[in-house]
């Protein structure tokens, strides 16, 4: 798994280049992301440089407006 972590989660997405991936909303909220280009990642499952053992991979993500919150590397 790529260090995807602080990036554009649309880009972060493209990294993956055709692996399944959901985004869920670090904070909780359960908002839904529409527009990956305007979220950021603050973590993944699995976490950066471990080995994608299960799918899809999950990208924690927030709005760009928003600060990561403590704990959301997944």
């Amino acid at each position: 798994m790529p260090d995807v972590t602080g990036g554009n989660a649309l880009r972060a997405q493209e990294q993956m280049d055709g692996t399944r991936v959901r985004f869920e909303d670090a904070t909780g909220k359960d908002r839904e992301v529409v527009d990956p280009q305007a979220w950021r990642v603050c973590g993944s499952t699995p976490g950066a440089n471990r080995q994608i053992t299960s799918y899809p991979v999950v990208l924690l993500v927030v709005p760009d407006t928003e600060s990561c919150p403590d704990g959301a590397s997944g």
